[in-house]
């Protein structure tokens, strides 16, 4: 399909429209959604284990569509109201925190903690100033950026709060793994490079592809002793560890990683990924209000990046939570983390390829010492089989996301997976430098 650079002459008739249409979603693969092992797709599909799967995800496109002209000001009563409810549930699991709101993304909610981090260190150093003053706040602001502000974090954090940082004119300080795999790293290292101008420190809960958890109480240490604002990223993890949890699946259980550690002041949850919403949707948590009125300080006027807000992924966001409830919630934490440990099973019986240990979440990252997967990830595409790649380990690994849509697909992919293998995989080494290849994140058009 020839891409389009002008307008039209005339505007499309409804056939011609719906026929672009088709080929953009068939470009889209949409036609595969159950084929999809990464977190985009309809999230919910019938199955023996979840037969009120199309039924949700039905009531849900209708609310959003109900609600899909309106916007957080005038005609966001009602949905300021739903945010409000969606906060407040979701904050009971998480342990009580006072204050929150609904974001477009996870990158959203990061880069809000970043705001928060910096607009609490904004106040340390201007305690006089009152704080919803915005105009002596932005007349003070020159002076408080002479000086530099930087942030402790793992180097495997997500990409967003890298660029938060890069937004907010705060130092990043990464940490490099100091054990066997990616994502290990210690408390002492952490420790070690927090620095005399360090605002705040990152850890994650449900590592992007990892799955791990970060060292959270030891982290919190760290934080209390510096007296710096702790944010746990949990974008992948905040919609299903607490409802794993209980269900008593984590054996031993696991050690806390969100409110009940004192010394954490936010905490971020994707709703478009394990909360089953469309996207975009994630949340933000803050340990109370004060740390909420720091971020809306220098970001006014509810915190957020954006000002004006859909009320559709607020509406969509608040039907899904209220139709499935606890229990269902905990269904399809249940049902993803049984279909990852098919997933796992499946792919360690393939000669030469490995799986990454310790993910406590639906993510699987898979990588091979004797092979390189870049053309079987090529190869995988091309049969529609949705999954993503990451540069670590190297040269690429695979990474998989098991939802419920997945029911029924996880033996068949491990065996196009062996097959692409099979016929594919080349000896580590022998591709050329300049062989084409999209990473995750890095290569998208």
């Amino acid at each position: 399909m020839t891409e389009r650079k002008s307008f039209p002459a005339r505007g499309m008739d409804r056939y011609e429209l719906f026929e672009r249409l088709l080929a953009f979603e068939k470009e889209s693969h949409f036609h595969a959604f159950e084929k999809n092992l990464f977190d985009e797709g309809p999230h919910l599909m019938s199955s023996s284990a979840l037969p009120w799967g199309d039924e949700m995800r039905h009531r849900v496109e209708e609310v959003y569509t109900r609600f899909l002209w309106g916007q957080i000001w005038h005609t966001g009563v009602g949905a300021r109201k739903m945010e409000k409810e969606i906060i407040a549930m979701m904050g009971e699991v998480l342990g009580q925190p006072e204050a929150g709101m609904l974001t477009s993304g996870g990158s959203e909610s990061d880069i809000v903690a970043l705001i928060a981090a910096k607009g609490r260190a904004f106040r340390k150093k201007f305690p006089q100033i009152d704080p919803k003053d915005y105009i002596q706040v932005f007349f003070h602001f020159p002076q408080f950026e002479m000086e530099s502000h930087s942030v402790v974090l793992p180097l495997h954090s997500h990409y967003s709060l890298f660029k938060g940082c890069a937004m907010l004119g705060l130092a990043p300080i990464p940490v490099f793994p100091d054990g066997k795999y990616p994502y290990q790293v210690s408390a002492a290292a952490l420790k070690a490079a927090v620095r005399k101008d360090t605002i705040a420190i990152v850890g994650t809960a449900g590592t992007w592809p990892f799955g791990t958890i970060d060292p959270i109480p030891e982290m919190g240490e760290i934080a209390a002793e510096h007296d710096l604002f702790f944010h746990v990223d949990a974008c992948f993890g905040g919609f299903i560890i607490p409802f794993l949890e209980r269900t008593g699946y984590y054996d031993p259980p696991l050690a806390p990683w969100d409110f009940r550690v004192p010394a954490v002041c936010s905490i971020s949850a994707d709703l478009h990924k394990n909360g089953m919403v469309p996207p975009g949707a994630s949340s933000l948590y803050f340990r109370n209000e004060d740390l909420r009125l720091s971020a809306r300080m220098l970001s006014p006027p509810f915190g957020n990046i954006s000002g004006s807000r859909g009320t559709g992924p607020i509406a969509a966001s608040w039907t899904m939570l209220m139709s499935l409830g606890m229990e269902g919630y905990q269904q399809i934490a249940r049902h993803s983390i049984r279909l990852q440990e098919r997933l796992r099973e499946g792919l360690q019986t393939i000669p030469g390829l490995k799986v990454l240990p310790d993910s406590r979440i639906n993510l699987t990252t898979a990588y091979s010492d004797e092979y390189d997967l870049r053309p079987v990830a090529n190869a995988l595409k091309k049969t529609d089989w949705g999954i993503v790649t990451n540069e670590s380990p190297p040269p690429v690994a695979l990474c998989m996301c098991c939802m419920p849509q997945n029911d029924g697909q996880i033996e068949p992919f491990v065996q196009a997976l062996q097959e692409a293998i099979a016929q594919h995989a080349v000896p580590l080494g022998t591709l050329p430098e300049d062989y084409e290849f999209n990473v995750y994140g890095l290569d998208l058009d």
